[in-house]
């Protein structure tokens, strides 16, 4: 169970990369480098203290709730949702 949860949470992991690379393409690589590492530690974390029913609910639920937020902040600062551009570049101040 826990080796089939740690593949599912990386191929999120890495769905979500692709999908919102645009908001991230300019980060160091230690940050990339450690949102893989937290994810998953975080998995292995709940699976060996809480089991795997909520693991579970942390792998679907966090990026849903990571979706959610991102939805609401894109829309309030008025980016574009796939393709944020220079406006986001400068907010990110990434210039």
């Amino acid at each position: 169970m826990l080796l089939l949860q740690v593949v599912i949470a990386l191929l999120i992991l890495l769905i979500g990369r692709r999908i919102f690379y645009s908001f991230v393409r300019k980060d160091p690589l230690f940050i990339q480098i450690s949102r893989y590492v937290g994810f998953i530690g975080i998995t292995l974390l709940c699976h060996i203290f809480l089991g795997p029913k909520w693991t579970w609910f942390w792998i679907i639920g966090f990026p849903l709730i990571g979706l959610l937020i991102h939805f609401i902040i894109v829309k309030v600062k008025g980016f574009s949702f796939i393709n944020p551009g220079e406006d986001y570049d400068n907010y990110r101040g990434w210039k």
